[in-house]
């Protein structure tokens, strides 16, 4: 249990207030960026007031995880609303002292010490919880008898410095405007234990209590056992709202940017979500591609209109299937369902479905809740998180969790419950492929991998994976293929595939020589055709004795490995459309 060892009222309200620019994740804003306090008077007095706090010799304790690493971590530098956050244990007691110290333009006042019953620090962040523009401390502990987490929150107002204890546990977490309500929301990840399953539990600040409450829970897929990777920020556009109209701001301009935690680091991010629900392609049936090409626009437009039937509560639902021939996909037209399709002969049959939405329930009623209609305060793109989840087949799922204003929950559009028990999700991949945004949308992208084209006596370990990278639709309630590529995760790139390649090309990778090389598929005899192109990761002195002739240095630079990616384009007369050029293949290729 946690118990305040001081309360003290703020001498004046210019040491408390805070300004927060918003909290996004895992990421620090960039007016607070971490740091150990400066190395001049300032040190000495926090040192001294921790000292004093302490009773003498103390022990500094330092975040295990996120950003804010240091174990006395100054925010707002050099403005009138400075502080510092120290933790430590004293020399004679093992608990953990939290103290918050802050300079009043004069001097460093201690404003309140508080202690701990738990082994260590899991993190810090700094978050605006009840949107009054000052950011609250929030610190997860860890315990030696627990592997959950538990958190405190600690808020400033104009006379009083509160620390809220939260009942909830975690094993992850993510921070969030959720709710799309310029308020930032806790997002509490938990793994499933012999009494509860997996869930994933939407906290917002009550300013009547004075701490978070739980308010939404949404159950995850009971088979995973560890979060291998979570971002947070733009998961879904709403194509069925017309984008609000911005005026004297430059074109691009966002009020806010995603993060990324746990795993993957983001992209930079160049173009607006709205150019990426125009440019991206449905997921689709096709009889001619390995992954669905893009739809007509007589498609589209008979598409659309799915959302005044999604609306409804017993609307038919939505899908996205991976499975193994396309022949299903004149039967599925009928039922109004998306279908992604495979044409990998003699491969076994895998299907999975994305719903139009998954239930969740919150405090005030486990019922669905009807939706609204759409107003003026529905968000184009919803806010969330996405989870790349490790299974206990070994296998790797994401699971994405935003809130639906409309009807007041939280839904994960990809992962349902089949028969009210089997969970289905069509992200299942054996490749530890993470999202991300990969394409500098502003919105995340979930991977679906599945193996191209190959002979049912091929060894599966050279047959390369192709990788459709999926944007959701709130709107429409379905996905649509922003791009797909080839991953090449040993040596740490991946290749884009040109769309006239998709269906038409495959690949295979040689772990010894370090090569991945494109062919043409022959679908009559099931068979390997002619080379279009072999990519090679090789060091500086490789490059140099190698034989260059006829090969392209891709412009890629490795400061990690140090290492060189070439390149070798081959020409094919079976269908010169296909045929590569130099200046696609240098925008084609990019380090992981």
């Amino acid at each position: 249990m946690l118990r305040k060892a001081k309360k003290i009222l703020l001498p004046t309200l210019s040491a408390l207030i805070v300004c927060a620019s918003g909290c996004s994740g895992f990421t620090a804003d960039g007016n607070s960026l971490l740091r150990p306090p400066r190395p001049t008077g300032d040190k000495a007095a926090i040192q001294e007031i921790i000292s004093r706090e302490a009773g003498g010799s103390y022990n500094l304790k330092y975040p295990q995880k996120g950003v804010n690493r240091s174990a006395i971590t100054l925010r707002n530098e050099d403005t009138d609303n400075e502080y510092a956050l120290a933790l430590y244990s004293t020399e004679n007691d093992a608990k953990l002292n939290v103290s918050i110290i802050a300079f009043d333009g004069n001097q460093w006042k201690c404003l309140g010490t508080y202690t701990n019953n738990s082994s260590g620090v899991d993190r810090v962040l700094f978050c605006d919880l009840n949107a009054d523009k000052r950011e609250e401390i929030i610190i997860g502990w860890t315990s030696y008898n627990s592997a959950q987490k538990s958190l405190t929150a600690y808020s400033f107002d104009s006379e009083e410095v509160y620390e809220m204890s939260i009942d909830e546990t975690y094993d992850d977490l993510a921070i969030v405007d959720m709710t799309s309500d310029s308020t930032d929301d806790i997002v509490l990840l938990s793994l499933s234990t012999q009494e509860t399953p997996s869930v994933a539990t939407l906290l917002q600040y009550s300013d009547q209590d004075k701490r978070p409450v739980g308010k939404y829970s949404m159950e995850l897929d009971p088979e995973v056992i560890a979060f291998s990777n979570i971002v947070v920020g733009d998961v879904a556009i709403n194509t069925t709202v017309p984008p609000p109209e911005v005026k004297g701001t430059a074109s691009g301009a966002r009020a806010d940017n995603s993060s990324v935690s746990s795993g993957e680091s983001g992209d930079e991010e160049s173009s607006s979500a709205e150019d990426s629900a125009d440019e991206s392609s449905d997921i689709e049936a096709s009889d001619e591609s390995s992954v669905a090409k893009p739809e007509s626009s007589d498609e589209s437009e008979s598409s659309g209109n799915e959302e005044e039937s999604s609306d409804d509560e017993n609307s038919e639902e939505s899908t996205v299937s991976v499975q193994e021939s396309s022949e299903q996909s004149s039967e599925d037209e009928s039922s109004q369902k998306t279908e992604v399709s495979q044409d990998t002969e003699s491969k076994p049959e895998s299907e999975a479905s994305v719903p139009e939405e998954s239930s969740s329930t919150s405090e005030s009623s486990t019922d669905k809740n009807p939706p609204k209609p759409i107003d003026a305060n529905t968000p184009m793109n919803r806010k969330g998180v996405v989870i790349d989840c490790k299974r206990s087949d070994n296998t790797i799922c994401t699971q994405m969790v935003y809130y639906d204003n409309r009807r007041d929950e939280l839904i994960d559009p990809i992962a349902r419950r089949k028969d009210g028990s089997t969970y289905v999700n069509s992200t299942l991949r054996t490749e530890a492929v993470f999202s991300r945004d990969i394409d500098g949308d502003d919105v995340i992208e979930v991977p679906v991998s599945t193996p191209m084209s190959a002979a049912a006596d091929e060894a599966p370990a050279s047959v390369c994976n192709l990788t459709a990278w999926c944007n959701f639709d709130a709107g429409e309630q379905r996905p649509h293929v922003s791009m797909n590529t080839v991953m090449n995760l040993k040596d740490g790139y991946y290749f884009v595939m040109p769309e006239r390649w998709v269906g038409t090309v495959t690949a295979r990778s040689d772990a010894e020589t370090r090569e991945m090389t494109f062919f043409l598929w022959n679908t009559k005899t099931s068979s390997t055709g002619d080379k279009l192109l072999t990519i090679s990761r090789l060091n500086e002195q490789q490059w140099k004795e190698s034989s260059q002739e006829g090969k392209i240095r891709l412009d890629l630079n490795s400061e990690k490995s140090k290492a060189v990616f070439a390149a070798q384009l081959f020409v094919t007369s079976a269908d010169e459309a296909l045929n590569l050029t130099e200046s696609e293949l240098q925008g084609s290729v990019y380090l992981i």
